[in-house]
């Protein structure tokens, strides 16, 4: 199968220029183009508008470029999910590998879809990682 599902900070390097973002176009590029689907959690969106947001506010983008960007992230092709039925499941995740559950979520709905997840969070990759072998680091995610 070639679908996957991305975290928040993949999502944001699609929208923003940061390190490895050439690297989320590939694997965008590569994951549609062989008909796959990108998933991703609902509230990936709200932390990747953040992300824009924090860049706005600390004067890195004005305004109208924030907007623009903010477009972008709506626009992005990626099915959403809804994250209220990991929620157990991804606090346990939380606790045992003391991680928000933001990135808890994440990784629940990887098990849960029985997908591979692809992370730009290193911490979160080398603290579940052993476990959830389905979790890739997007600098080792290779088509």
């Amino acid at each position: 199968m070639n679908d996957l599902i991305v975290d928040s900070c993949v999502v944001v390097k699609l929208v923003l220029a940061e390190p490895d973002s050439e690297q989320t176009y590939q694997l965008f590029q590569s994951v549609r183009g062989a008909g796959g689907r990108l998933f991703v959690l609902d509230v990936a969106l709200a932390e990747a508008a953040n992300a824009v947001w924090k860049q706005h506010h600390r004067g890195l983008l004005d305004s109208s470029d924030a907007i623009r960007f903010l477009g972008y992230l709506l626009a992005a092709p990626v099915d959403i999910q809804a994250s209220h039925h990991l929620m157990s499941a991804a606090f346990d995740i939380a606790v045992k590998y003391d991680r928000s559950v933001y990135d808890a979520l994440f990784v629940a709905l990887a098990d849960d879809l029985q997908l591979t997840g692809v992370t730009a969070d290193e911490p979160l990759w080398k603290a579940v990682n052993k476990d959830f072998p389905n979790i890739v680091l997007l600098r080792h995610w290779k088509p």
